[in-house]
């Protein structure tokens, strides 16, 4: 029996049908509101009068007779107030903490503290005689500053109140103190209720406690708790609370209470609750790779929980609860539910932070920010031209909600993209991009500069949403209450930014704008009797359900941890019994372990660590099921499971995996490819990561998307580091100069702004070298040239002679294959002989540790695995070069004739680690008495069994099973795993 059906039939036999009326029944939520009605209707076959139910909430507001006052407006009360207090408050600051302030207030009053006494606490004189400091604080610090605030708070707090009042509005805490300052009056004086019941509820505030108490000590209430014996006794956490009242003379006043009477002495005593402890229990814990991954796992969960459902007439309490520990999931699992599952009921709003329109409004803030200055001459002077870059560009135009627009209107758009690409515009003015866009509306409203000026900002706002709105208007798309609402925002904002003297710069006015996105919910509609209810922790207060999946049972979402954000100090908290993360901890693990007392099956989903360093810690509260409640109830064992990537074998089903199989015509463009077009050592590494791009880049040819940057990557970075040490050598070498002096580095080290600027303008034309991270790596390259030229004079300080035998090469050699013959080919930065050791010199602009060229085991061990092993990529590569170089039919690079009793030495040098210097690959040895003849032999017939591997035709071209690898690969959108 659920504890609601307990409790209305409770409830039902201590009144007759006419005087049940005057009772008064008080539960924590409005969800729960509507199930004790259906629960006490079902018990009586005739009408009656039902008592008034209603949440905690609303009955503290109709006794306080005041309306809760709308996040939204209470920060415009706040700064209103804050305004009359300190006229020169900063808007960027105030919208800072602005909803810390808040919630500390809220806080306050709740827990019914004397504010005076909390906000003198952390004054400074006081906190600073409190901690010992024998310190003054500089004026303007922001210790100043901090202590300043405040010493305004007060006074803030008393006149916000009161603004408040005057409107009849409250926010939450203030409403429940008001109540419980004029508890007497309100309930003696004024004629009302005769009874009241308050159900399941946890943690009173003192605000709560002390409403509470008069009611119980007038004869006018009842508690009527809801605990389980397993966590009652032993000082679990999540029974802190209700031990608390069960031991209070008052709070447990009246026949329901008597069942926890004695609870200690269980199991001799069998009246407290204990089906946590006596009811089988099937408990499922699932470890998923990452969080957006759990509502799919949960679809697949409840299709088969659905198969087995049957549905019947007339009310059933909802047998099936998907609960979030994280509601930034919501959208996610509400796009994942099976399509047997219609009808649902969520009882959580979406935040506008998790919609696509608040992404939209921070990628046109970004757009506007990031406008670069470029100057030209005109006349006798210098003009600036603001330019928009091509990254943000292109980021705003390909954003869903625009994209959805331009859908209609596709040539203006298509136009601006091609052209600034084809052109390799990597920044455009706003005349430029309004007149290739053919002055498109939506095009002009986009990139029309707001040069700081909020008012602008806001005209432009307004007209994208005129534009946007009837593109869902009559299609009942939420996309439609999130433009209402922006909208609805923007004439708050409007109106208040007004009222100021003073201008607002963007900065401000994107903190104020995103933080009333981000406070914005909007409701769902539903069939609150539905089988399936979703919804967060908090809203499962009072509610039973037999089966129950929960996500994101992780530690630091349940629960939180030590996150505390608030500007009273956790000293303070503790001094005048405000909450802290111990209390947060402690209600979260009673709504988690109450959850859990009259389910039969839950099924709990959390993360686990994807890769080295990954943090995914599954919540304590699962490790209390298994060690704690699972000794003590041997029903109620925890199953672990956990689904891996690419597949969910834990599940019983096999996730799609894409596969392209070998036909005949497949396995002659594999031949043709590696014949005409070579095997590189980067495309045998490529194959073992994921073969399917390797099917798409070397066999089919499907290009790789091309992007314009305005800012150099990674690859580039290497490129145009490279690139300068190669010119050198090509210099040097045709100056018939192959060993270099300490004269000749310390040259080019001179030489390194002047060489870097000109590799830069060839190589990364239209690019801009000497501003943001283009400026941040133009500097990273000096300071690595700078190291490595010192290198250099290092090694001819330590009597090593080098002599450059050839700069970057391209080696070719032919490997006979069945009849014919396939190219195998690579790229090497530099050939070098020391000491008479032929050294290949492979540059690393990342990090390379010599660690990373050692096989760390034995020659039988090694060559098994040497080819499919993902961390010896490098050593592939290194092996692949002197394969090249020894292959070499004439013995010669670079037109230096190689000896074929010198000793070739593949290694690297990187340059985040230079320190290391020349790091070779020492251990790479086919046989113990190996020679480059049989280095060569060996080496063709592992390069043979790739071969074979690649045209096996039992082995498909198939999806990685490491989604690590899709996330920065060109082909992830065509096999659907892009982000």
């Amino acid at each position: 029996m659920s504890f609601l059906s307990e409790t209305a039939r409770y409830i039902f036999e201590r009144h007759s049908l006419e005087t049940i009326a005057r009772v008064c029944v008080v539960v924590p939520s409005r969800r729960a509101v509507y199930f004790f009605k259906q629960e006490l209707a079902s018990l009586s076959d005739r009408p009656f009068l039902a008592p008034e139910v209603v949440a905690m909430d609303d009955f503290i507001l109709q006794r306080a007779e005041v309306e809760e006052i709308d996040p939204v407006s209470l920060l415009f009360e706040l700064y209103d107030t804050f305004k009359t207090i300190d006229p020169h408050l900063d808007f960027d600051r105030f919208t800072s903490w602005a909803p810390v302030v808040l919630r500390d207030f809220d806080q306050i009053d709740l827990y019914d503290s004397n504010a005076k006494a909390v906000f003198s606490w952390v004054e400074a004189e006081k906190a600073i005689e409190r901690w010992k400091i024998d310190t003054t604080i500089a004026e303007d610090s922001f210790a100043d500053k901090y202590f300043r605030l405040f010493e305004n708070l007060l006074g803030v707090y008393d006149q916000l109140k009161a603004r408040l009042l005057e409107k009849k509005l409250a926010y939450r805490g203030m409403a429940y103190r008001k109540v419980a300052e004029e508890v007497e009056t309100i309930f003696l004086d004024k004629p009302g209720h005769a009874f009241h019941y308050f159900l399941g509820f946890n943690a009173l505030s003192q605000s709560e406690e002390r409403i509470l108490r008069k009611l119980v000590s007038l004869n006018k209430a009842e508690m009527l708790w809801d605990a389980d014996v397993f966590y009652l006794r032993n000082q679990h956490e999540a029974g802190r609370f209700v031990r608390k009242y069960l031991t209070d003379a008052e709070l447990s006043r009246g026949d329901w209470n008597k069942r926890f009477r004695n609870y200690r002495e269980f199991p001799q005593v069998q009246t407290v609750p204990s089906d946590l402890l006596t009811q089988p229990k099937n408990f499922i814990s699932i470890g998923v790779p990452n969080a957006t991954m759990q509502p799919k796992v949960a679809a697949h969960l409840m299709a088969q929980w659905e198969h087995g459902t049957e549905k019947t007439k007339g009310y059933q309490p909802p047998h099936t609860a998907l609960v979030l520990g994280d509601e930034n999931l919501l959208m996610p699992v509400l796009s994942s539910i099976p399509d047997s599952y219609d009808d649902f009921n969520v009882t959580m709003g979406v935040s506008l932070r998790n919609s696509l329109l608040y992404s939209l409004v921070e990628s046109w803030f970004e757009l506007q920010r990031n406008v670069v200055e470029f100057r030209r001459k005109e006349g006798q002077g210098m003009v600036a031209i603001p330019k928009f870059s091509y990254k943000h560009i292109t980021k705003i135009l390909h954003h869903p909600f625009i994209q959805k627009y331009w859908m209609e209107n596709e040539g203006s758009f298509r136009t601006l993209l091609r052209t600034l690409r084809d052109e390799n515009r990597t920044f455009a003015d706003e005349k430029e991009i309004k007149e290739l866009g053919g002055n498109e509306p939506l095009i002009n409203t986009l990139f029309t500069r707001w040069d700081n000026d909020s008012g602008r900002a806001t005209r432009q706002m307004y007209r994208l949403i005129d534009l946007l709105r009837p593109l869902y208007v009559d299609k009942d798309a939420i996309e439609t209450e999130y433009l209402y609402e922006f909208y609805t925002i923007l004439k708050r904002l409007e109106r208040v930014l007004a009222e100021r003297r003073q201008p607002v710069s963007i900065k401000s006015y994107r903190r104020f704008l995103l933080e009333l996105l981000r406070q914005t919910k909007i409701p769902f509609s539903g069939e609150p009797a539905a089988p399936l209810q979703i919804m967060g922790m908090l809203e499962t207060r009072c509610l039973d359900f037999e089966r129950v999946i929960i996500l994101s049972v992780n530690e630091g979402t349940l629960p939180t941890g030590k996150k505390q954000n608030s500007l009273i100090p956790f000293d303070a908290a503790c001094e005048f019994g405000l909450p802290t993360y111990m209390d947060a901890d402690a209600v979260m693990s009673y709504h988690f372990f109450r959850l859990l007392q009259r389910a039969k099956e839950v099924i709990f989903l959390h993360t686990v660590p994807a890769g080295d360093g990954a943090k995914a810690e599954p919540s304590r509260f699962l490790l209390q099921l298994e060690y704690e409640l699972g000794e003590q109830n041997k029903q109620a064992k925890l199953q672990k499971k956990r689904v891996e990537f690419g597949s969910e074998r834990s599940l019983e089903e096999e996730l799609p995996v894409l596969r392209i199989t070998k036909n005949e015509q497949i396995q002659r463009e594999i031949l043709q490819s590696l014949a005409n077009r070579g095997l590189y050592a980067t495309h045998l590494n490529m194959y073992y990561q994921c073969s399917l791009k390797y099917y798409f880049k070397r066999i089919a040819g499907v290009a790789e998307e091309e992007e314009l940057s305005t800012t150099l990557e990674a690859n580039d970075f290497g490129t145009w580091v490279h690139e300068v040490l190669e010119r050198i050598d090509r210099e040097m070498i045709e100056r018939n100069v192959r060993v270099y002096e300490r004269a000749d580095y310390e040259r080019f080290t001179q030489q390194i702004p002047s060489r870097l600027e000109a590799v830069f303008q060839e190589k990364f034309p239209g690019q801009v070298m000497n501003e943001g991270q283009n400026l941040l790596l133009y500097n990273l390259a000096k300071r690595n040239l700078r190291n490595y030229f010192q290198l250099r004079m290092d090694e001819l300080d330590a009597g090593y002679r080098v002599e450059v035998l050839a700069p970057e090469q391209k080696l070719v050699a032919t490997l006979a294959y069945g009849e014919g013959t396939v190219q195998v080919a690579g790229k090497i930065d530099r050939l070098e002989r020391v000491n008479d050791v032929i050294r290949i010199v492979d540059y690393k602009t990342g990090k390379v540790d010599a660690k990373n060229l050692d096989l760390k085991v034995n020659q039988d061990e090694w060559q098994p695995m040497f080819l499919t092993n993902q961390n010896w990529d490098v050593m592939r590569q290194l092996w692949l070069y002197k394969y090249l170089v020894l292959k070499q039919n004439d013995k010669r690079v670079g037109g230096v004739e190689l000896s074929a009793t010198q000793i070739v030495q593949p290694g690297m040098i990187s340059f985040r680690n230079l320190a290391a210097g020349f790091m070779a690959q020492e251990n790479l040895r086919f046989r113990p008495d190996e020679t480059p003849e049989t280095f060569l032999e060996d080496s063709e017939a592992m390069l043979t069994q790739f071969i074979d591997e690649l045209l096996d035709a039992s082995r498909a071209f198939e999806q990685t099973v490491d989604r690590s690898h899709c996330e920065y690969c060109d082909y992830a959108r065509i096999c659907g795993r892009a982000n």
